[in-house]
């Protein structure tokens, strides 16, 4: 009895709907290991971090660096939004606001300082608005880049059929 065929089985109303279905565990996955990173860090702090959730962080980077590499692989960028400038700076805002604020309560929780905490904010504000800036513009050009080579096959192959 042959239990394995590598002959697809399923019709491309079925294979749309699995890969909806993957796409969406997929992402229940990429952010539920980043809500465990951030409640495991809240309840027993930034302390020994290495040794607390060491196997969810390898999971999560890995499933991000993935996501990125593929989506720029095949020039794909997002479906709503443009790869602009402008677009990568206000994201880069967001997130470093938010990151900015955990620290900053992570910090107040563990030294009980407002002074402290609004430091914290400050630089923590600075440095990932900064590197999230630049890794998202680095990312639009290489996505450009892929795009620009992309069209120009598609054009080499469309000339070749007339």
């Amino acid at each position: 009895m042959k239990w394995f065929s590598k002959k697809n089985k399923l019709d491309e109303m079925q294979e749309l709907k699995l890969l909806k279905i993957e796409s969406r565990g997929f992402w229940l996955g990429f952010f539920g290991l980043f809500a465990s990173i951030l409640v495991q860090i809240f309840l027993y702090g930034s302390e020994n971090i290495g040794k607390i959730f060491a196997g969810e962080f390898i999971v999560f980077l890995c499933m991000g660096i993935y996501l990125i590499a593929g989506c720029l692989k095949n020039g794909i960028w997002d479906r709503h939004l443009q790869a602009s400038p402008a677009v990568n700076i206000g994201f880069s805002l967001l997130a470093a606001a938010l990151a900015a604020l955990f620290n900053a309560i992570m910090s107040y929780r563990t030294y009980h300082s407002v002074g402290g905490s609004l430091a914290v904010f400050i630089v923590s504000f600075i440095m990932v608005s900064i590197v999230l800036s630049v890794t998202l513009c680095l990312c639009a050009t290489l996505y450009q880049r892929k795009r620009k080579q992309l069209e120009a096959e598609d054009e080499e192959e469309s000339s070749e059929e007339d």
